[in-house]
C-alpha cells in the first residue's frame, strides 16, 4: 500500500486469495465457490469459516476498510475485487499493452515495455497445500500468460532481425528459450540471427544443441524446417550480411581453454551389455572387423549405451578414433547417405559445431584433430572424389592450413589435388559403386594407423543408399581394425517401407549369418532391475513400496523411469533430508503425472499411432 510491501497475510491461502480475486475481478464469486477453490476437502461450513476468517485477515493486510473506494466488494453471497478502486496490476497492463495494435515500431515498443513488466512466471514459487483447483487455476494462467510472453518475445526476434538487430533478435530468441527450450520457433531465429551476425559455427552448434534437446526431451528429431536451415547455414546459403562483432580466427586445434568440459549423463544398469560391445571392439581391434547393432524401443536407452561405451572405449584405447552420424526422420530418406557423410567430416575434423554445441568433449576433439593428416592422405589418395562430394574442400583445406605448416607433404598434396579441380571444374558423375569402393577404401587405409569405432544412429529411417553403403562396407571388414555400430528401432524396421520390406531387415539378417547374433537388445536390459539401479544412483531412504510403485507406472522402461524420477524431484514429491538423501514428500501423488513425463508418453503414443498408419 502507498508503494510499502503488504507482509502481515496469515497464510498463502489468504494470498492465493487476493491472488484469484485480482486475476479474475470482472465477476463476482460466490462464497460457496472461493471456499470450495481453497479448502476443497473441508466440510461445507468449516470451509466457509475458514474463508470468512481468511477475508477479515485480507481487507485488514492490504487496508480495504480505510480504502475509498475499496478494494474488496463484499456481500453476504459473494465476494469481487473493486476494478475501480485504486490499484495498479501488472497482468493487466502486461495484457492490455499485447492488444495495442498500431505503426510496426509503435508495437515493437509496446511489447518492450510489455515484456519489462515480466519478472518471471505468474506466481513462480508459490504455492499452497491441499488446494487442488486452485493449483489447477494457476497452472492454467501462468501457461497463457507464458504463452502471450513467447509470443511477443517471438515477434520482437522477427522485427529485430528484419532490422538487421541481429544482437537483440538473438536476445529475445534466447528469452523465448529460458521459457520453453523445445519452442523449435526460437531455435531457429537464434540459429538464423547468429549466422546472419557471422557467428556460423555457434548457429550450427545451437542447432546441434536441439538435437540433443529434442531427443532427449521428446524422443524426436528437429522439424523439418529447423533441419532445412542447418543444411542453409551449413553449405554457407545463409551468409552474415555484417561483420561479426568478434573476429572469427581460422580453425585452430582444440585447447582445454577454450571449451566446457561436458557433465556425464546419468547411466546404471547397462554393465553386461556393455561387456558384450566390449567384446566385439576387442575382435575389431584384432583385425576381425564387424557390424553389429543395439536395438530398443523408443526412450530405451539406444544413444545413451551407444555414448557411453563410445567414452569408455576411447579411456581404454588411446589410439581409438570415434565418429558417429544420425538418420533424419524427417529428411533422412531425401538426404542420401547422411549418417555416412557425417562419419567422414568428423573423421577429417569437421568438429566445430560439436564441440561449441556440447556434442563430443574436448578429449574427443583433440584426438579426431590429430588424426587430421592421415584422413586427409587417406582421402587424397583412395578416396579423391569423395572430397566435395561427402566432405567440402573448402572446409577441408582450411583446416590442413590451420594445423599445419606450408610445405607439410599431405597438406600440399591437397592443396594441389584442389588446384587441378578449380582448373577442370567437369567432373564426370560417381556412379554408385565407386563411391562405395572408395568410402571404404578411405575407412581401412585411415583404419591401418588409427583403429575405427563408427556409431550409426537411427538406422530406421535410413535411406536406401546408405543401408546398401552400409552392407558393402560390412562385408569388406575383414582384416581391418573397423567396429560399426548401428542402432535402430526393431518394431519400425518390422513394419517395413512403403509397403515393401525394410531394405536394412536383409542386411540384418547377411551379418547375422556371417558372425552369428551381432545385436544387443535392450529390451532384455529393462524392468525392476534397472528401476532399483536408477533409485540407488543417488543417496536414498525410498523403500520397497516406492521402487514396486515406480515400476508400476513405467514398467522399467528407461525414458519414462528417468523422467518419472526426475519430474518428482522437480515438483517436490521427492524431497532431500537433513543427511542429503531422497525422501519422500508429504505430497506425493502417483496418479499425475509431472508435465514432462505427460509430453514423453504423448510423443511416444503420436509416434506408435504414425507407425500403424504407415502399415
Amino acid at each position: 500500500m502507498d508503494g510499502e510491501l503488504v507482509t502481515s497475510f496469515e497464510s498463502n491461502k489468504v494470498r492465493a486469495l487476493l491472488a484469484y480475486l485480482v486475476i479474475e475481478a470482472e465477476r463476482p464469486h460466490p462464497r460457496e465457490v472461493l471456499a470450495g477453490l481453497l479448502w476443497p476437502d473441508w466440510p461445507d461450513r468449516a470451509a466457509l469459516t475458514n474463508l470468512r476468517n481468511a477475508l477479515a485477515n485480507l481487507r485488514q493486510a492490504i487496508g480495504d476498510p480505510q480504502a475509498s473506494p475499496p478494494f474488496l466488494l463484499i456481500s453476504r453471497e459473494s465476494v469481487q475485487f473493486n476494478a475501480e478502486s485504486d490499484h495498479e496490476l501488472d497482468v493487466a497492463a502486461f495484457t492490455e499493452l499485447l492488444t495495442i495494435t498500431e505503426a510496426e515500431q509503435s508495437t515493437a515498443e509496446q511489447l518492450e515495455r510489455a515484456l519489462a513488466l515480466c519478472r518471471g512466471s505468474f506466481l513462480e514459487g508459490f504455492s499452497v497445500s491441499d488446494a487442488a483447483p486452485f493449483k489447477e487455476w494457476a497452472a492454467l494462467e501462468r501457461e497463457s500468460l507464458d504463452q502471450q510472453t513467447l509470443e511477443a518475445l517471438q515477434r520482437l526476434a522477427a522485427h529485430h532481425e528484419q532490422q538487421g538487430e541481429y544482437a537483440k533478435a538473438q536476445d529475445y530468441a534466447r528469452r523465448q528459450l529460458r521459457l520453453d527450450p523445445l519452442q523449435e520457433e526460437a531455435q531457429r531465429q537464434l540459429m538464423r540471427a547468429l549466422a546472419l551476425r557471422g557467428e556460423r559455427a555457434a548457429a550450427l552448434a545451437q542447432y546441434q544443441a536441439c538435437r540433443r534437446l529434442l531427443a532427449k526431451e521428446l524422443g524426436v528429431e528437429p522439424a523439418p524446417q529447423t533441419a532445412a536451415l542447418y543444411e542453409s547455414i551449413r553449405a554457407g546459403r545463409l551468409l552474415a550480411t555484417q561483420p561479426p562483432s568478434i573476429s572469427q580466427p581460422e580453425p585452430t586445434p582444440p585447447s582445454a581453454g577454450e571449451l566446457p568440459e561436458e557433465a556425464q549423463p546419468l547411466f546404471v544398469a547397462r554393465e553386461r551389455e556393455l561387456a558384450k560391445l566390449n567384446g566385439w571392439l576387442e575382435l575389431a581391434l584384432g583385425g576381425q572387423g564387424r557390424v553389429a547393432f543395439v536395438i530398443g524401443e523408443p526412450g530405451s536407452g539406444k544413444t545413451l549405451l551407444l555414448q557411453e561405451f563410445s567414452r569408455r572405449a576411447m579411456e581404454s584405447y588411446g589410439d581409438l578414433l570415434v565418429a558417429g552420424g544420425s538418420c533424419n526422420a524427417y529428411s533422412g530418406l531425401g538426404d542420401p547417405y547422411l549418417p555416412f557423410l557425417e562419419v567422414l567430416q568428423m573423421l577429417s575434423g569437421d568438429v566445430e559445431s560439436r564441440l561449441a554445441g556440447g556434442g563430443i568433449s574436448r578429449e574427443h576433439g583433440r584426438r579426431l584433430w590429430g588424426a587430421l593428416p592421415s584422413a586427409v592422405q587417406a582421402l587424397v589418395q583412395v578416396g579423391p572424389e569423395l572430397i566435395d562430394l561427402l566432405v567440402p574442400g573448402e572446409g577441408l583445406l582450411a583446416r590442413a592450413q590451420a594445423l599445419a605448416p606450408s610445405g607439410a607433404p599431405w597438406r600440399t598434396r591437397l592443396e594441389e589435388l584442389l588446384r587441378r579441380r578449380a582448373a577442370s571444374p567437369q567432373r564426370a558423375s560417381l556412379v554408385q559403386a565407386d563411391l562405395f569402393e572408395q568410402y571404404t577404401q578411405v575407412l581401412q587405409a585411415l583404419a591401418r594407423e588409427h583403429p575405427l569405432l563408427l556409431v550409426l544412429d537411427d538406422l530406421q529411417w535410413a535411406d536406401a543408399g546408405s543401408i546398401s553403403l552400409l552392407f558393402h562396407l560390412g562385408r569388406r571388414l575383414a582384416g581391418s581394425r573397423i567396429l560399426v555400430l548401428g542402432a535402430y528401432r526393431p518394431e519400425e524396421v518390422a513394419l517395413g517401407r512403403e509397403g515393401e520390406r525394410h531394405p536394412l531387415e536383409p542386411v540384418v539378417h547377411e551379418f547375422q549369418s556371417a558372425w552369428g547374433d551381432m545385436r544387443v537388445d535392450l529390451a532384455e536390459a529393462q524392468g525392476r532391475e534397472f528401476v532399483v539401479a536408477l533409485v540407488d544412483s543417488e543417496p536414498n531412504a525410498l523403500g520397497v513400496a516406492f521402487r514396486e510403485a515406480l515400476y508400476q507406472h513405467t514398467g522399467g522402461q528407461a525414458l519414462f523411469t528417468v523422467e518419472l524420477l526426475r519430474g518428482l524431484e522437480e515438483r517436490g514429491d521427492l524431497r532431500r533430508d537433513e543427511a542429503g538423501r531422497w525422501v519422500e514428500g508429504p505430497e506425493l501423488d502417483w496418479e499425475e503425472l509431472p508435465l514432462r513425463v505427460e509430453a514423453a508418453v504423448a510423443e511416444r503414443t503420436l509416434a506408435c499411432r504414425m507407425s500403424c498408419d504407415s502399415c
